[in-house]
């Protein structure tokens, strides 16, 4: 079951790196926006559908698996990880309510916008390192009987 579950968070993974370094590419310019606002807005619900799935999976099998684990390290840091990543994700969605949920947001401040994509792909980002660095040996080192997601 680890192996499933190891390889379903790093293909998540890799997904979500490749979005935001698109989106990094294109969102870093006031002077870029008004051309790339479309192809943005649909690199941004992308990165929407990648992370509801992948916090799907995290919170309804990942995390609950590993803090059920005998090791206590192993389930301190799955506990501490899924409440962070719930703030993060509470953030991410306010953010795709504004700028994906509003026809012209982007462009009606696109300092702003600009500002904010920054800030909140990189949380993301730095998020994922820490999940690559350290679920992946929570998973390896510490195995739990985790069920498979039917």
């Amino acid at each position: 079951m680890i192996e499933i579950y190891s390889q379903k968070i790093k293909e998540q993974h890799k997904e979500i790196k490749a979005i935001i370094n698109e989106l990094r590419e294109d969102v870093y310019s006031v002077e870029d926006i008004p051309e790339n606002t479309i192809w943005i807005a649909l690199k941004l619900g992308q990165l929407n559908a990648i992370l509801h799935t992948h916090l799907k999976f995290e919170d309804d099998f990942l995390y609950p698996c590993l803090i059920e684990s005998n090791n206590q390290y192993t389930a301190e840091t799955a506990a501490k990880f899924s409440e962070e990543m719930g703030e993060l994700a509470q953030k991410f969605e306010a953010y795709i309510r504004q700028y994906i949920g509003t026809p012209n947001s982007i462009r009606e401040d696109m300092m702003k916008f600009v500002k904010e994509t920054s800030s909140l792909i990189e949380k993301i980002a730095t998020r994922i390192e820490a999940e690559d660095k350290e679920l992946y040996k929570l998973l390896t080192a510490n195995p739990v009987n985790c069920p498979l997601k039917k």
